[in-house]
């Protein structure tokens, strides 16, 4: 019963649904508030910033990048339609003024042009991709030639078990290795950055560049 819960709950956080991925989507929206604010710091978003998520959750940082880039314009993708809902609410004027557009779908075929943004970031979201490298890449070519890709994660070495399920729901990484997969996937100038010491919670991102 135990293992079942635990993977229910892993399943959910990768994929919020219905009622209980609502609830889920309003912790996580409290959770990583800190994690949100520290990974738009190292995105250097101007007001004309042309900026993608990848996995954006309940829309917090969707917000604080929209809030940023005042002239620009934020695209959101997510495979939960539940996630879909739950952010489109949150940042319904940005939406109606159209500096904002958050679809569903899916980091490994993404609906948008080659070089149509000049940053993408991700959190918590690498955990659920089967092919880590493809969907990279799949960044990479919605990316401008010098566009910024971040990806930030907790360390595997910091997550309780329960949270985890069983292999195969998620993967876990090291910073270290997420660089790896960036160097295959062809970025550069590729850096692995922690937040300050006395900062709240155990996180990494890996920044990389086309």
């Amino acid at each position: 019963m135990r293992v079942r819960l635990r993977n229910f709950v892993s399943q959910q956080f990768g994929n919020p649904s219905g009622l209980v991925g609502k609830f889920i989507g309003n912790g996580m929206a409290r959770r990583n508030l800190y994690d949100a604010e520290w990974t738009v710091s190292l995105l250097d978003i101007q007001p004309g910033s042309q900026v993608l998520e990848i996995g954006f959750g309940p829309g917090v940082s969707t917000q604080m990048v929209s809030a940023q880039a005042s002239q620009g314009f934020v695209a959101g993708v997510d495979h939960s339609q539940t996630m879909v809902q739950v952010a489109s609410q949150r940042n319904a004027p940005a939406i109606q003024a159209g500096r904002m557009e958050l679809k569903h779908g899916d980091v490994a075929s993404l609906p948008y042009p080659d070089e149509s943004f000049d940053i993408a970031f991700s959190l918590h979201s690498i955990y659920f991709w089967t092919k880590p490298v493809d969907c990279l890449k799949e960044i990479k070519r919605v990316l401008k030639p010098g566009g910024l890709l971040a990806i930030t994660i907790q360390p595997k070495d910091k997550w309780a078990p329960e949270r985890t399920g069983d292999a195969g729901i998620m993967t876990l990484y090291f910073g270290g290795e997420v660089a790896a997969l960036f160097s295959e996937a062809g970025y550069r100038d590729i850096r692995v950055e922690v937040p300050p010491q006395k900062a709240r919670g155990f996180l990494e991102c890996i920044l990389g560049v086309k």
